[in-house]
């Protein structure tokens, strides 16, 4: 799908939340698979673990031109990370490495189709804190991708 000047935050979101949904992250903890699910704000009551939350984007515009007719589009998106503090950093982990590798091999995709251009700080980590969540101990990361409107 095609990014656009006019709708610039739908269409990535819609992008990146149709990569995120074929390509969720899974990990194994006590012989049991669990995978990452997609959800559109922190979770709260009632919250399934591990997810990924897929924030909107946060868009600069910054004209080029005095007459303002050229400019430049940067996006920065951020996806925080959910998982229950019993499974280990190695949940979060997991889950970032895994949707770090479908997005950079999906660059190709994003320049050729979506029309967003990776920067050089492409992808960057924070680290892994814990907090509680609907009465129960997480472990929660954030990672932020950016592009370039092309």
């Amino acid at each position: 799908m095609v990014v656009n000047l006019a709708t610039i935050s739908q269409d990535v979101f819609a992008a990146l939340r149709t990569l995120i949904i074929a390509n969720k992250p899974t990990y194994t903890y006590n012989d049991t698979i669990y995978t990452y699910t997609m959800v559109a704000s922190q979770p709260k009551q009632d919250a399934v673990f591990p997810c990924v939350v897929l924030d909107d984007s946060d868009i600069t515009d910054t004209r080029i031109t005095m007459d303002a007719g050229t400019g430049e589009e940067m996006i920065e998106v951020r996806l925080d990370f959910y998982a229950l503090e019993s499974h280990g950093k190695k949940a979060i982990s997991v889950g970032r490495d895994g949707l770090r590798n479908t997005f950079i091999g999906n660059i190709s995709e994003f320049v050729s189709t979506d029309k967003i251009v990776p920067q050089e700080d492409f992808w960057t980590d924070s680290g892994i804190a814990n907090i509680e969540l609907d009465k129960q101990v997480v472990n929660t990361a954030t990672s932020f991708v950016r592009f370039k409107l092309g």
